[in-house]
């Protein structure tokens, strides 16, 4: 027996109209830019990290 009018396709392949307003959260802003903060200071400790490194300013804690 097969299932009547199912069908199987992925959401992700779903497209909407990219005019249409979407309503928000009205903290939603404030969400956006903690996480955007976030994004730089890994950014920021990312590059730090690697400067040590290729200085050789790094090392185990407690051994320099």
């Amino acid at each position: 027996m097969e299932p009547h009018n199912l069908k199987m396709e992925p959401l992700m392949h779903k497209t909407t109209a990219s005019n249409q307003s979407v309503a928000h959260e009205p903290w939603y802003k404030y969400g956006v830019a903690v996480l955007l903060m976030e994004m730089v200071i890994a950014i920021a400790v990312s590059g730090y990290s690697l400067y040590m490194t290729f200085h050789g300013l790094g090392g185990f804690p407690g051994k320099h």
